[in-house]
């Protein structure tokens, strides 16, 4: 489908200094889904959704919505 594209990211660390006299771990895993319309009325409008699953000291998920639309001023 013209427009659409995904990503998606493991990241990990281990052994990471806290400054604290201690070392942590943490790691997240994520997936992009972007999608922008390559045509019409609405060309160029980009729809993203991202979500996150981190763990690490305390554990975080997150699901974002992010819409664009480039306006043209002057």
């Amino acid at each position: 489908m013209p427009g659409l594209s995904w990503k998606s990211a493991y990241v990990h660390g281990s052994q990471i200094d806290t400054g604290w006299g201690g070392t942590a771990s943490e790691r997240e895993f994520y997936n992009q889904i972007l999608y922008v319309v390559p045509e019409g009325a609405a060309k160029d409008l980009s729809i993203n959704l991202y979500g996150s699953i981190y763990r690490a000291s305390r554990d975080l998920n997150e699901i974002w919505l992010f819409i664009e639309y480039p306006l043209e001023l002057l």
